[in-house]
């Protein structure tokens, strides 16, 4: 038995039943609705697959013709997506709190791969949708949005409603592996990039965005209200933002992991980088 739930926990789910495939996708719409760098999901069998509670909180957001993303209204974490004459159960695997025992097999849509992110691993490259999955491919970009300063750095949302800019150098740029990021973002982990407040600017939907604080915690994050996805949020006088919201290459690649101690089973870390078991010190 698998479960998961959403960072808020609004919406939970159970796996009775394997996981069949995982595999990780690059594609830039995956990028800016997880705010990560990819986005793992697996498989299984539609049977096997329950909503615990929250099934009518879910929201959905048609991202394309043959595409579409759920995510918790409260809190932004992505959902499984089940139903629709679907042969399978999707699984986003950044909340599934169990070792699925299955692991990764493929990279797809590696053509579109964030140009900070570096593939670490020993696993099959597919610069497009693979074969195997079907003839249906989806669409693997979205439209990116121009800074509208000269040589500032912008980013924006899966839907466009959402739009930043920041001219000052970024200060830092780091993956985390703790089991809140994970949850937050559904994805194996979150690269944050830091920048100083005084040099970014909101360009469109600065009242679109959701900001959610766990309670007790000073974990926090943000996303679109329209389609879910992660945007940046102010801390300690300074903007977190999700590395997978840029459009364009910050000139930066993160430089270190922390709280690997809580990494995924399922996830390879890159021993290149600066290593912490918890939080750098």
């Amino acid at each position: 038995m698998l479960t998961g739930t959403c960072l808020c926990g609004d919406i939970a789910f159970e796996v009775d039943g394997p996981v069949d495939v995982v595999g990780h996708c690059h594609c830039s719409m995956c990028r800016k609705f997880h705010g990560s760098a990819f986005a793992t999901f697996g498989t299984t069998a539609v049977e096997g697959f329950r909503w615990v509670r929250g099934a009518e909180r879910v929201r959905t957001y048609q991202s394309s013709a043959l595409g579409y993303r759920r995510f918790c209204p409260r809190c932004g974490s992505a959902v499984p997506m089940s139903g629709e004459g679907q042969p399978f159960a999707l699984l986003p695997m950044g909340n599934v709190a169990e070792d699925p025992g299955t692991r990764p097999r493929l990279h797809f849509f590696t053509g579109s791969m964030a140009p900070w992110h570096a593939i670490v691993d020993d696993l099959p490259q597919h610069e497009v949708y693979p074969a195997e999955f079907g003839p249906n491919a989806p669409t693997a970009d979205r439209p990116v949005r121009e800074p509208e300063t000269p040589g500032a750095i912008g980013g924006s949302c899966l839907c466009g409603a959402v739009a930043f800019e920041f001219d000052s150098p970024p200060l830092r740029m780091y993956n985390c592996h703790c089991s809140r990021c994970r949850r937050a973002l559904s994805a194996a982990y979150q690269t944050v990039l830091r920048v100083g407040s005084s040099g970014f600017r909101w360009l469109a939907g600065g009242d679109n965005i959701v900001s959610y604080q766990m309670p007790g915690t000073r974990f926090q994050c943000a996303f679109c209200r329209t389609c879910g996805s992660r945007t940046p949020w102010e801390r300690d006088g300074e903007l977190c933002v999700p590395a997978g919201s840029l459009d364009s290459d910050p000139g930066m690649k993160p430089s270190a992991n922390i709280f690997t101690e809580s990494r995924a089973a399922w996830t390879v870390v890159d021993q290149s980088l600066k290593t912490w078991p918890e939080a750098a010190s």
